[in-house]
């Protein structure tokens, strides 16, 4: 089943809209009220939504049913629940045995209003222990209720497909760190990133999985025991008597094969997720060696010559070609250009190199021509014994 033979094919239009950023208050302050209402009344939702769009330049859609009252506030809040009923997110309809208006959030839009609200949120969530979940789970059927083997084994199913999708968040995470140490070249941004954005996550999601939620500490012991499950007859038929009454299978081999399909999937992971740790630590490290060292060449690059000139030359090459003259002639205003020597010991003969923007120097056509744009640095093609030395004060005779 496709995308759109589940939601209305105008579903997303909201998001796209000139008004998007006022559909997006106005669903992120229905699921706030979904969360604490059982069942959320018009009238309450309309009130709330008043006081959102307070200063808000809301402009009704082409196909809205305007009103006498449509541009008023409350006039507004109705268009907006209104749109909400036509692109499929809620219908309305009245509570059972009264004349009470209510709004139904539709099972798919209840998904994708948390998914906007999780985007929208930028506090990291907690990290659960989900591999000691799992292997305390699996411990205390087999050791004091084996009837309850198979809620055991399905939960940790359910929990070792979040701590491989939490893993993957956070290798991915680290990555995303990662670019963003090339792209800022702020030193202040940079450690606002390190110790408050990166530590968080690191003291949230790392750390535990490191520590008091060891992978390497209880993979072995969950698979022991998984191991001990599947050979464990008498264990294996408890089981699947408990998933027929749970689940009515027609036969106890669609039963145990479900069963199997589970256990196999946590011991196939447990093999698998130590190699994800490993590269989040390698990506950890790498991170850190990398913002440190960013750091450190910001805060000392700019006190040393080559480090200034570095950054003349990338304000000139990120300037536009109007800008370059101006940059060119402020350069040429300020910075003093000399002729440079040196002693050539193996002939005993000294080679020069000059900055020809010091001096006129023939172009096409007979003109001359000085200039920052102009500044080439060009040997002079004769080398002169130490006995001509007077000759090299008329460096243009001597080209």
């Amino acid at each position: 089943m496709g995308l759109f033979d589940v939601v209305p094919s105008n579903f997303f239009s909201v998001l796209v809209s000139g008004n998007r950023e006022i559909y997006v208050d106005a669903l992120m302050l229905l699921h706030q009220i979904f969360k604490f209402e059982l069942n959320i009344r018009v009238d309450d939702y309309i009130s709330s939504l008043i006081s959102i769009l307070e200063g808000k330049a809301f402009v009704p859609e082409d196909d809205d049913e305007m009103q006498e009252n449509s541009l008023t506030l409350g006039g507004k809040a109705r268009l907006i629940l209104n749109r909400f009923v036509k692109t499929g997110w809620v219908d309305k309809e009245f509570l059972d045995g009264s004349f009470i208006e209510i709004i139904t959030p539709r099972n798919y839009a209840i998904s994708v209003m948390k998914l906007l609200s999780e985007l929208g949120d930028k506090s990291l969530h907690e990290y659960n222990s989900l591999v000691f979940a799992t292997y305390s789970g699996l411990k205390q059927a087999k050791s004091e209720n084996e009837s309850q083997m198979y809620e055991a084994v399905l939960s940790a199913r359910a929990n070792t497909e979040q701590l491989e999708y939490e893993l993957r968040t956070l290798y991915h995470g680290i990555r995303g760190f990662l670019r963003s140490i090339q792209e800022k070249n702020d030193v202040n941004l940079l450690l606002q990133n390190h110790f408050e954005e990166y530590k968080k996550m690191s003291d949230r999601i790392y750390h535990p999985i490191k520590t008091m939620d060891s992978i390497h500490r209880y993979m072995a012991p969950i698979q022991n025991i998984l191991s001990d499950i599947l050979a464990d007859d008498n264990l294996m038929r408890i089981m699947r008597e408990r998933a027929m009454t749970v689940k009515k299978y027609d036969d106890e081999v669609e039963a145990e094969k479900e069963i199997i399909s589970a256990i196999d999937y946590v011991l196939d992971a447990y093999q698998s997720v130590g190699g994800i740790v490993n590269e989040i630590d390698r990506k950890h490290s790498t991170y850190t060696k990398s913002s440190i060292e960013k750091i450190q060449y910001l805060m000392t690059a700019d006190q040393t010559i080559k480090g200034k000139l570095v950054e003349m030359l990338k304000t000139y090459a990120k300037a536009a070609s109007g800008e370059r003259n101006a940059l060119g002639d402020m350069f040429e205003r300020n910075i003093r250009v000399n002729r440079q020597e040196f002693v050539d010991g193996r002939r005993t003969n000294r080679a020069q190199w000059i900055s020809l923007s010091q001096y006129d120097y023939p172009q096409k056509g007979g003109q001359k021509s000085c200039g920052m744009n102009n500044m080439r640095l060009y040997p002079l093609m004769k080398k002169e014994s130490f006995a001509d030395w007077p000759t090299i004060y008329n460096p243009i005779h001597t080209w």
